[in-house]
């Protein structure tokens, strides 16, 4: 990869590129492909196969069982895995859709892309380490990444082709800020619920019927006592012994970590075969440039003046501090062999005829085992603790599936103490707090039922429990006597917005007779008086402004209002009257707001011919589907 990045990328010097995109790991998944011959789908007889399909499942599942603190009900799971299979349905046509279309990456675009993401940049410049250690971290080759990578930057192509050729037209502009600017006359009267509460009483036989109807709604949670034992990283750690022996030999392990490689600042002038120069044109000049240079002229302001680079020209040719595995092959050798002071050129690369001035070494440094004793000593008792934790952690396990339903033969085999949780719930409690792991392990069938002991639970990163039941207590109701008084509230909270309610549909029925809103005061009532609002007015309640902009143009005059009752969102109910639309004036809007629409528009229009464009080649696919495959 290195060494392609090297030969292949569009700029000359790799540190210079700026992240633009993040990591591409989630773009449609790690991949890591089985070579079975099994089948999660087949599109025009490509196969899909079943591990790559089953192991994004997997890391889905997790995700949301995390946000959701609880197992996926079956009808959230059977969704999630027809997505996902529909997803690689769709990558795998959309995939064939661009290679037919004559879609390409280039080893440059791919390089060039890779680089650009920060995850792989140390101090803004891409390290080759840094991106190697992450691949490995992610059980990824270099070959596997930028097969995948190439993959979504060749589907990224197709679906801009297809959402940036989408456009709004002038008339289509007009006629949607004419709707979204409209405006509406409107009066109102609110019969507030809370008028009709001193008026209300509930009986005894009215809360218990509710009480039975209801009982789900006031159940106590579900709890257990737990006992537990711990074993934490810091306990580890103390017990790591620390030898100035030992420390020197891991020190030898590990010292080229404490080398700084050798760094050097230089400038250059690039020049191309363009502006009518052909390759020997090019190289004659490199070399006047190279014979000025040598003979005393202005280095910076012969590269100002020259370079064909856009990233260094304007600094006068200048690249900074740079260390090997930054530049191509042929600028870095020559870079890395020239002495202080030194210009030296032409040097050719496939960009072109390069001119370098080498103006500063700063040579790499190996620490001493006694300039690097300290942070040796703590990644020592690091590494050391985690190894201690590590078989601890498993050794306590091991003790707890022998002993099985019991903890203190194991506790005092360890040394440790038994700790105790009352009143632990699905929802956590105690020290652990809302931690999914404990929780799943607490109220598992051979925990909670069989009063085993779980299996090992890592709590954070720091700590391993082992866990077990001692008392279990169902939910259940809680007493009568105990939610009295919130049943009789929820009992006379409804009857109020009942009455406000009929009330309400009273007045609606006299003013669709042809009463008038004067009519209305006797009964207690009084519009707020009539009022253009739009449809995002805070003026008014939401529920009077969707009930006035649902009415249809033909429904709405002076003569003959719109008039209709509706709840609102506090539980009042407001009785309403629309009278007058007046549309936007789409040639009110400023031109800097109007432009800012048309792009939401045209980017709206494109996502719907995306989604469009793959249902239709969805249509015109031989799709198999395996429905064993999540089984």
């Amino acid at each position: 990869m290195l060494q392609t990045i090297r030969d292949k990328i569009t700029g000359w010097v790799a540190g210079l590129f700026l992240g633009a995109i993040g990591v591409v790991f989630v773009f449609w998944g790690i991949d890591f492909q089985s070579s079975a011959a099994a089948f999660a789908a087949k599109v025009d007889g490509e196969r899909i196969p079943v591990e790559t399909v089953r192991q994004a499942w997997q890391r889905r599942q997790s995700q949301l069982q995390q946000m959701l603190r609880n197992e996926l009900p079956p009808e959230m799971a059977k969704a999630q895995q027809q997505a996902i299979l529909d997803q690689y349905i769709q990558q795998t046509l959309l995939t064939r859709r661009a290679n037919e279309l004559g879609y390409k990456v280039s080893d440059e675009e791919l390089a060039r892309r890779i680089m650009e993401i920060p995850d792989f940049q140390v101090d803004g410049k891409f390290s080759a380490d840094r991106y190697n250690g992450l691949l490995r971290q992610n059980g990824l080759t270099e070959a596997r990444f930028e097969s995948q990578m190439q993959g979504d930057l060749l589907l990224e192509q197709l679906q801009r082709g297809v959402v940036d050729s989408a456009f709004a037209l002038p008339h289509e502009l007009d006629r949607r800020f004419e709707l979204e600017k409209q405006q509406r006359e409107v009066d109102y009267v609110l019969i507030a619920a809370n008028d009709f509460l001193p008026s209300i009483t509930v009986t005894d036989e009215q809360i218990q019927k509710y009480y039975e109807a209801n009982s789900k709604d006031f159940l106590l949670p579900e709890t257990v006592d737990l006992q537990y034992i711990e074993l934490t990283r810091e306990q580890a750690e103390s017990k790591v012994d620390v030898s100035e022996q030992a420390l020197k030999e891991y020190f030898d392990q590990v010292k080229e970590r404490f080398t700084s490689a050798e760094q050097r600042k230089g400038r250059h002038i690039l020049i191309t075969a363009t502006d009518g120069l052909d390759d020997a044109a090019a190289q004659k000049k490199a070399q006047e440039l190279t014979d000025k240079a040598k003979a005393g002229a202005d280095f910076a302001q012969l590269a100002k003046e020259n370079s064909k680079d856009p990233g260094s020209a304007v600094q006068g040719g200048d690249l900074g501090w740079a260390q090997r595995g930054m530049f191509v092959g042929p600028f870095e050798d020559a870079l890395f062999s020239m002495q202080s002071g030194e210009i030296r050129g032409p040097v050719k690369t496939q960009f072109g005829y390069h001119v370098l001035k080498l103006e500063e070494i700063q040579a790499g440094h190996q620490k001493t085992f006694d300039e690097a004793r300290a942070d040796i000593e703590a990644e020592y008792r690091k590494d050391k603790a985690q190894t201690g934790f590590y078989d601890e952690s498993q050794k306590m396990a091991d003790a707890a599936f022998a002993a099985l339903t019991e903890l203190d033969t194991v506790a005092k085999s360890m040394n440790l103490q038994v700790h105790e949780v009352k009143g632990f719930t699905r929802e956590g409690g105690g020290e652990f707090g809302a931690d999914q792991g404990v929780i799943d392990a607490a109220f598992s069938e051979d925990v909670l039922e069989r009063r085993q002991n779980s299996p090992l639970v890592a709590v954070g990163d720091d700590k391993a429990v082992v866990l077990r039941v001692t008392g279990h207590t169902p939910a259940e109701p809680r007493p009568l006597a105990e939610v009295r008084g919130q049943i009789e509230t929820r009992l006379r909270a409804q009857a109020a917005r009942d009455a406000a309610a009929a009330k309400g549909a009273d007045a609606v029925a006299r003013l669709q007779k042809g009463e008038t809103w004067d009519s209305l005061n006797a009964l207690g009532m009084k519009p707020v008086g009539r009022r253009f609002v739009t449809r995002d007015d805070s003026i008014a309640p939401p529920a009077v402004l969707r009930s006035a902009f649902q009415a249809s143009k033909s429904e709405i005059s002076e003569a003959k209002p719109y008039v209709a009752g509706v709840t609102t969102d506090d539980g009042n109910y407001a009785v309403l009257a629309v009278t007058q639309i007046r549309s936007g004036e789409a040639g009110s809007e400023p031109e800097q707001a109007r432009t800012a629409r048309r792009r939401q528009a045209e980017v709206r229009a494109g996502n719907e011919e995306l989604t469009a464009y793959v249902e239709e080649a969805q249509r015109n696919a031989d799709i198999v589907r395996n429905d064993k495959v999540f089984e």
